[in-house]
């Protein structure tokens, strides 16, 4: 019973301070949402438009994509606008909408369909970073390892992109899109997109929520849906790839004592 309460209490504790940081971001009128999909799957690239506080719709948006302007789209009444997109390579393609003064940011990865993705539950898998900078070190390390053999996807339960950008930018750790948490349905859309989830870091009941879709589950919390693991270096070794196995007959001869053998 205390170690949930303190799990709990854990838990407040970095999504307020997360929050809290968020004071010192200011608020663009114009949001771009980031995104994942695969070579030559259609996407619609999604933006918001937004008045002090309620989203605000009739605005014409300018949509840019890696500095090369592609379309001027107007927002509907809920704020929302959208553009069909289908990328020809893989890699990461910066999205910039503009709307009269205002500009914002977003990020799709694009990923080749024989590439794996890593999810990464920022609140779950980062909360115990707040207090100790030899975690944090130890996460940073981990997530940079990763990002060489898999591409990352962050992952946001409660706190806002630009906020979990910021904490992200100023830890060091591997750029990356950060995606909002739709429950199950987050792995689904993926799936159809084509993307391989081959692993996910996080909270009990978002490894919970992965278990008809991902089979690699690591989480720092008691859970029966995934592996616990105890530190970074515990997943470090656990996703490391295996060398595939040398076939018998694509071995090159060896020579021994002088000998090279048929």
């Amino acid at each position: 019973m205390t170690r949930n309460i303190n799990r709990l209490t854990l838990c407040i504790v970095i999504t307020g301070t997360l929050i809290l940081a968020s004071v010192t971001v200011s608020r663009s009128e114009v949001v771009v949402f980031d995104d994942v999909t695969t070579v030559q799957t259609p996407i619609r690239i999604k933006v918001l438009t937004k008045g002090r506080i309620f989203s605000q719709g009739g605005r014409l948006v300018d949509i840019y994509l890696d500095d090369n302007h592609i379309k001027k789209i107007l927002t509907g009444g809920d704020g929302y606008g959208y553009y069909k997109y289908i990328p020809q390579s893989p890699g990461f393609k910066e999205i910039n909408a503009r709307s009269e003064a205002n500009s914002s940011t977003g990020l799709i990865l694009v990923m080749d369909k024989n590439e794996k993705a890593i999810i990464i539950d920022v609140e779950g898998a980062f909360k115990n970073t707040i207090f100790s900078e030899e975690v944090r070190a130890d996460s940073r390390k981990a997530v940079k390892t990763l990002s060489e053999v898999y591409k990352v996807i962050y992952l946001s339960r409660y706190v806002g992109k630009s906020v979990i950008r910021n904490w992200l930018e100023k830890e060091d750790f591997p750029q990356s899109v950060i995606l909002r948490w739709q429950g199950p349905n987050t792995f689904k859309i993926l799936e159809k997109k084509g993307v391989q989830l081959y692993g996910v870091i996080g909270s009990a009941a978002l490894v919970s929520a992965a278990r008809k879709h991902i089979e690699h589950r690591y989480t720092f919390e008691k859970s029966k849906d995934g592996k616990v693991v105890k530190d970074w270096d515990e997943i470090l070794k656990l996703l490391q790839p295996i060398a595939p196995v040398e076939k018998q007959q694509d071995r090159l001869p060896v020579e021994r004592n002088g000998i090279v053998p048929p």
